[in-house]
């Protein structure tokens, strides 16, 4: 699968959902506080609705950047920038393995969910640590690669090879069909991250073209190879553990 599969996904996606703004702001402020944003440069990488994109212009920031591979994804950024009359948000098409910035261009880098959908996961890490500045911040989230990590690929396998025009019905169906156990599962652990339908995530989950999974150690061990200080580590945003993001917030040492 190549990344003009991924654009073609997103293109449906997130022009269909957008996750509500208050509860992907709570999400937001688990991490970062309006004074750590304001006046920031900072650039939303992979930014699909354009959801953090603008919450962080409504929170101060100098200037944000939404990046995206997905014409359509981009379209919803922007109206949703038009509805807040934002000023300090700007969206642009780019790819993540060539990020189109100066070395050191940003104070902050958000990478909410997006390397893992690369062709080459690694580079697009290592280009988001070559745009963000010594001293800069990363909120980096990825696929944890768990013992049921498996079963979910051969599932998404499976369901890709399906016709286009059904993926949207056939999440529909599956979100109808797992709704109970998704409830039952929330009396054991609540989702970090709240505000967004279960046949979106599912969408996500199994039908995207690209997907690739870590361990919190390998993240951790490269992180720390280009010289950033974990300062925060949240070990799951989903109610399932084989369905998470893992979290980083790490500071890039300024020496």
């Amino acid at each position: 699968m190549k990344k003009e599969n991924v654009r073609e996904f997103y293109d449906v996606v997130w022009t269909e959902y957008v996750p509500e703004f208050e509860a992907s702001k709570q999400h937001l402020e688990l991490f970062f506080d309006e004074d750590e944003i304001k006046g920031q440069n900072i650039l939303d990488c992979g930014c699909g609705t354009g959801i953090f994109t603008n919450i962080m212009g409504t929170m101060g920031a100098g200037k944000v950047t939404g990046l995206d591979i997905s014409p359509g994804s981009l379209s919803t950024g922007r109206s949703l920038k038009e509805k807040f009359h934002l000023d300090n948000v700007d969206f642009q098409e780019g790819d993540m393995l060539q990020l189109p910035f100066g070395d050191g261009a940003f104070d902050i880098v958000w990478a909410w969910g997006s390397a893992h959908h690369t062709e080459n996961p690694m580079q697009a890490m290592s280009e988001i640590d070559r745009v963000l500045r010594k001293g800069g911040k990363l909120l980096l989230a990825l696929y944890k690669r768990t013992r049921l990590t498996w079963v979910h690929e051969v599932i998404r396998k499976t369901l890709i090879k399906t016709p286009k025009s059904w993926w949207v019905p056939l999440s529909k169906i599956m979100a109808f069909l797992l709704w109970p156990l998704v409830k039952f599962r929330e009396i054991f652990r609540k989702k970090a991250r709240t505000g967004e339908k279960l046949e979106e995530l599912i969408l996500d989950w199994y039908f995207v073209p690209i997907r690739f999974y870590y361990t919190p150690a390998e993240i951790k061990t490269f992180l720390e190879g280009k010289g950033y200080e974990i300062k925060k580590f949240h070990p799951g945003s989903g109610r399932f553990e084989s369905a998470s993001n893992f979290i980083y917030k790490a500071y890039k040492k300024s020496e």
